[in-house]
């Protein structure tokens, strides 16, 4: 576990509040990335005040790019050092996928 700093919402349509969290290790298919830059953009805001439903507190800010840091011992095709762009990948399982 590591220490990071987020920006976290803690209450429906709240403020985005710089806060130091504990990060776990790498789950075996997941991949811990150095954020460089990210941004902020409509589907933040929308989730921010609760208009599409998702558990508070949440750390939101899906547009970001950065390094890679840490891999699982599954994951295949990027490695420690990679350049990498983060984006939505849908499980299609969870509350939200299954809300549309």
């Amino acid at each position: 576990m590591r220490k990071i700093k987020a920006a976290v919402v803690r209450q429906p349509g709240g403020p985005f509040q710089i806060e130091e969290l504990v990060q776990d290790e790498p789950h075996f298919d997941e991949v811990r990335v150095r954020v460089v830059a990210t941004g902020m953009c409509h589907t933040d805001m929308v989730a921010r005040d609760q208009l599409y439903q998702v558990p508070l507190p949440i750390v939101l800010g899906h547009e970001g790019s950065g390094v890679v840091e840490q891999t699982g011992s599954n994951v295949k095709k990027v490695a420690v050092g990679d350049h990498v762009v983060l984006t939505y990948m849908w499980c299609g399982h969870c509350k939200p996928c299954l809300q549309g």
